[in-house]
């Protein structure tokens, strides 16, 4: 009662732009289940809005934040790929647009940081979105519908949920669910509730048929355990134990999740002896990482350029684009690599993927210990999260695509914005 009579004083203490700059952010999760065009269009208003404060305003001072130059090489490297490109009109728009990601997370952190009240009521709303968004991903798995009557593309393969043709579900449940329970762990009195939610998000993760986001969520929930307090082990060993029989059920018992997890997954990593390497070059995205690798053979050092891969589904491409593949039937056709360092090795080449290990390791580097030292899951949940981007040889999205950067960069901005929180805090 007091939390809710606190948040309605602070919702009326805050300027309307202010509790709207707030509710879009809270709104995100909705906005991209309707579309990326609308999550986009919420991404380009608040960026405009920190435009106007930059630089008419002069409320933020864009060189007093050390990230600007980390988001700048990233930038810097855009435009040089853009140079290099073999087709700089599938290039040019998210090559000079990712500026809008510049200012969005520094103006991100800078409104968020100011008032913790900001961020903990969009985190609430998110916990409320998350919750259902999976209650109806389960009615949509027991009967195959969702609750407003919409079916998965892949019927009884995958679950989509509100989100409809768009298999995207357990993407953005990992982007969202975790952080959203771990912050209720921290953050309010409902940590026991919390703590099964966290369990019930690892279980819809896995019904959405999504192995790749369901491996990245086991991953994620192991390295929670290992900071959560220790007063809920009991409790965590009951849900753990309670998820493995649940998850173990479905596969013995749903001949399509038994084909999916045991037979596509266990049994053929087993036929190759466990073998990763030849595991992945016998299935489907084997043949979508060998396209990508020939490409990058091609244009070793900066790459075909930002969304190019999608050229091999061109008829004549190698000679439109002067290329000297032999074997040209041998590639997989696809929008985009499926896995972030075959797509930046073959849209960015060597360079790029320099600029994005020099990256990665900086932000582990300047952040691991800290995490590390402040034993808050909340924090380290968002730390991991933006890792698991990172994984090799795992199968996902275009990093660069609207719907993930969206994701990735807000998680990041997120991330900081607490963490300057929990310095002020100290």
């Amino acid at each position: 009662m007091k939390t809710d009579i606190h948040n309605i004083n602070y919702i009326k203490n805050e300027s309307f732009i202010n509790n709207l700059t707030t509710i879009i952010y809270a709104l995100i999760p909705v906005f991209l289940i309707i579309g990326t065009a609308v999550s986009e269009f919420a991404i380009i208003l608040l960026t405009l809005r920190y435009l106007v404060e930059i630089f008419i305003l002069k409320k933020i001072n864009l060189f007093k934040n050390n990230l600007l130059y980390f988001l700048l090489i990233i930038y810097l490297a855009l435009l040089v790929n853009l140079i290099f490109s073999i087709n700089i009109n599938n290039s040019i728009l998210r090559d000079l647009f990712f500026i809008k990601y510049i200012i969005f997370t520094i103006g991100t952190i800078h409104f968020l940081s100011k008032k913790k009240d900001r961020l903990f009521l969009i985190f609430k709303i998110w916990a409320l979105i998350v919750i259902i968004f999976s209650f109806d991903l389960f009615i949509q798995f027991f009967t195959h519908k969702n609750l407003i009557g919409l079916s998965s593309p892949i019927k009884y393969h995958r679950l989509s949920g509100f989100m409809g043709d768009e298999l995207k579900a357990g993407s953005l449940l990992l982007s969202i669910s975790f952080t959203s329970a771990c912050f209720l762990i921290v953050h309010t009195k409902l940590k026991n509730t919390a703590l099964f939610l966290l369990f019930i998000f690892l279980i819809t993760i896995f019904i959405t048929g999504d192995r790749s986001n369901f491996i990245k969520s086991s991953i994620v929930t192991f390295f929670l355990l290992l900071v959560i307090d220790k007063k809920y082990l009991k409790k965590i060993i009951f849900l753990l134990l309670l998820s493995v029989t649940i998850i173990s059920f479905i596969i013995s018992n749903n001949v399509v999740f038994k084909n999916r997890y045991l037979d596509k997954l266990y049994f053929e990593l087993k036929d190759n002896s466990y073998n990763i390497s030849n595991y992945i070059k016998s299935n489907e995205y084997g043949k979508i990482y060998n396209s990508a690798y020939t490409l990058f053979l091609e244009k070793k050092i900066f790459g075909l350029g930002n969304k190019n891969y999608r050229i091999i589904c061109e008829e004549n491409f190698h000679h439109k684009y002067d290329l000297n593949i032999k074997d040209v039937e041998s590639l997989k056709c696809n929008t985009h690599p499926h896995q972030i360092y075959f797509e930046i090795l073959s849209e960015h080449g060597l360079f790029g993927l320099m600029i994005l290990l020099s990256m990665l390791f900086t932000f582990i580097y300047h952040n691991l210990y800290y995490v590390y030292k402040s034993k808050n899951i909340f924090l380290t949940s968002m730390f991991i999260l933006i890792i698991t981007t990172f994984i090799p040889l795992l199968p996902g999205g275009s990093f660069f695509t609207s719907f993930n950067a969206t994701l990735f960069w807000i998680n990041f901005s997120f991330y900081y914005a607490y963490r300057d929180i929990c310095n002020q805090i100290k």
